[in-house]
């Protein structure tokens, strides 16, 4: 979808930029072969192309490998920008609210994992239920660097990026309604469900449609010259013209499961005989 453009065409679009979880990866997590020569393609044409996730600076770097060093890319909902694979923009969050939102994980029995400016993830096993997600994420990203603390004001031994937890759903629900009670404006509280359910506690500006603005603005590229593809429905209803949204895919256009195809019989471009909008 356009951002706050009435008239899009191939002709203005100048920034593509995408999603990943739910969107551009698969549900494993990777990017298809057919996804990558997509945006090579436009990458060819002069277009630039951002991911715009949640995910952490490590993670992103992974897609950025895979894809292209070319790549642009917005990190922890907003909180870090990317460009040539380095670290050019940054919105910590405030050390107080951070110890406030960690007192709170801590005193309800989850462990707080606290990502700090240096890009090391710090926690503090206050649970072993909780340890047993912790332990899990560790596993599967042994990229990334972890450091186990005894108290909780080594946490903040650097300025902290991001407080976050990972658990089961239903526990991930119930922090998120008590830190997004505590914390109020003073901080962006988000619940990211799934397998494994994030709490995140950012920044109160680190998002997502206004980091990607911002780096529009420092590429020297007008609102009205984005294409942004993404599975966040605030967002839409928020801060998007309606007249500028053509079609909504229901089910993500790049990661869906479905065997049908909305707009086309494949990926030939061939025309349906019907059209037919599907859930």
């Amino acid at each position: 979808m356009p951002l706050h453009s009435h008239d899009p065409s191939p002709e203005t679009i100048r920034l593509v930029a995408c999603d990943v979880d739910g969107t551009l990866a698969n549900p494993a997590g990777e990017i298809s072969p057919y996804t990558r020569q997509v945006l090579c393609t436009l990458h060819s044409y002069g277009i630039e192309i951002a991911l715009v996730t949640g995910l952490n600076p490590w993670v992103v770097r992974r897609y950025i490998t895979a894809i292209g060093p070319w790549m642009l890319a917005i990190s922890l909902n907003g909180t870090f920008i990317l460009r040539d694979d380095t670290i050019t923009d940054r919105l910590l969050l405030d050390i107080d609210v951070a110890r406030q939102a960690t007192e709170v994980i801590v005193r309800e029995g989850y462990v707080p994992l606290v990502f700090g400016e240096d890009l090391i993830t710090r926690y503090l096993p206050a649970s072993e239920e909780g340890m047993q997600e912790v332990r899990r994420l560790m596993e599967e990203r042994p990229y990334q660097p972890y450091q186990q603390v005894d108290q909780a004001t080594e946490l903040f031994s650097v300025l902290p990026a991001q407080v976050s937890v990972c658990e089961t759903l239903e526990r991930a629900e119930r922090l998120y309604s008590l830190l997004a009670h505590t914390l109020g404006a003073k901080a962006y509280v988000v619940l990211q469900p799934g397998t494994r359910s994030w709490v995140e506690v950012n920044h109160p500006r680190a998002h997502k449609h206004e980091a990607l603005l911002h780096l529009a603005h420092y590429l020297g590229i007008d609102a009205r010259e984005v294409l942004y593809f993404g599975d966040n429905l605030p967002i839409l209803r928020e801060h998007i013209e309606d007249e500028s949204v053509d079609l909504i895919y229901l089910d993500p256009p790049f990661n869906s499961q479905a065997t049908y195809n909305v707009l086309f019989a494949d990926q030939s471009g061939q025309p349906r005989t019907h059209r037919i909008l599907k859930p």
